[in-house]
């Protein structure tokens, strides 16, 4: 029998030298399956814990802050609706085209608490910089908790809405903001001519409204002393998917201002704002719904007033609607051969005249 633990062999020496290979070489040899946990270093690690601290400071703040961002940023007024512009961007395509890569604020903040700086794109990083940290330090969100709006109804000495909020934000000014700072010294010197008002937009005003130190020309500001009639002026508007604030989103913003032989309705109920120094928004009431609750509120509103829709539209175009009236009349008279269809177009024609005459 022979043995072979202890065989040697002149072709198979017991003792070879190593040969040393590259970390390169190794790395490329390996299956592509195998991933090595390799740490890369971000260049933009500082302003993605900027807004990391942000995101934990106060995530509802953010996220409304970046939803009125994008209502104003796609729609199709930005030249007005996106003042300022952000500094870093030369035109409107810019800012579309990182937008579309910007992932969810509640899906960015699990990614950096898990310490992932890679899915975010340096134009990404840069947008969420300008509007979350910088935007912040001239105009900040501060969220308010449900248990805290009563206490602030009573602060302001105003009733409650019918309808309650879903969230209340106060608009808080940073250190050095001029557009503040020169409010507040105009608040000092008329503390007996402030006044409260409510004024009720689509979510893409309000980036200006909260940011701009002028109002455009000929625009105005056109304030209400009842926050239920300003909800009823606030039109829905489509917000982010997924967002805590809301698919469909409607907002109030309550205004300080200093009164200054400002224009007033006949009714006392009303009161014209030119000036933009003048006034200051104060807090934000956003009323947030899912797609689902708002086609449910919708079509409950339409059977409880089928008609009610076409009445509006006919109020508020009435010359449209003379027009229009006038149209059906001529093709209605048409119909010499007693054609149903036509004495339906006659009988609407008719009905829509008058009602632009009224």
């Amino acid at each position: 029998m022979t043995l072979l633990s202890g065989a040697t062999s002149v072709a198979y020496p017991a003792q070879m030298p190593a040969k040393r290979i590259s970390w390169r070489r190794l790395v490329a040899l390996l299956p592509h399956s195998i991933g090595l946990p390799i740490k890369a270093v971000t260049p933009h690690l500082r302003d993605l814990h900027l807004v990391q601290r942000r995101l934990q400071d106060d995530f509802l703040g953010c996220e409304a802050l970046w939803t009125i961002f994008m209502a104003a940023a796609w729609s199709y007024r930005y030249r007005t609706r996106l003042r300022p512009f952000p500094s870093h961007w030369s035109t409107i395509d810019m800012v579309f085209n990182t937008l579309g890569d910007a992932p969810r604020l509640e899906v960015l903040q699990q990614q950096l608490m898990h310490c992932d700086y890679q899915d975010c794109s340096p134009n990404v990083v840069r947008l969420l910089t300008d509007i979350l940290v910088d935007q912040a330090d001239r105009v900040s969100l501060s969220s308010l908790r449900p248990c805290e709006f009563q206490e602030l109804y009573a602060h302001l000495g105003m009733p409650p809405p019918k309808r309650p909020p879903t969230q209340i934000f106060e608009v808080r000014t940073g250190k050095g903001n001029e557009i503040g700072e020169a409010y507040a010294r105009l608040r000092q010197e008329n503390k007996e001519s402030v006044r409260l008002g409510f004024y009720g937009c689509k979510l893409e005003k309000l980036y200006a409204l909260l940011n701009q130190s002028s109002l455009a020309n000929g625009k105005y500001l056109e304030l209400t002393c009842d926050i239920n009639e300003a909800l009823a002026r606030s039109k829905p508007q489509a917000g982010l998917g997924g967002s805590r604030c809301g698919s469909i989103l409607r907002c109030v913003a309550v205004v300080e201002f200093v009164f200054q032989d400002n224009e007033t309705s006949g009714d006392k109920k009303q009161v014209i704002i030119k000036d933009a120094s003048t006034m200051q928004v104060s807090y934000l009431l956003l009323y947030g719904q899912s797609c689902h609750e708002h086609a449910i509120e919708r079509q409950i509103k339409l059977m409880a007033e089928p008609a009610r829709e076409l009445l509006n539209w006919v109020d508020k175009y009435q010359d449209e609607a003379i027009s229009l009236g006038v149209g059906l009349l001529i093709v209605s008279s048409m119909a010499h051969l007693g054609s149903t269809f036509f004495r339906l177009f006659a009988r609407t024609g008719f009905h829509v005249l008058k009602r632009g005459l009224l």
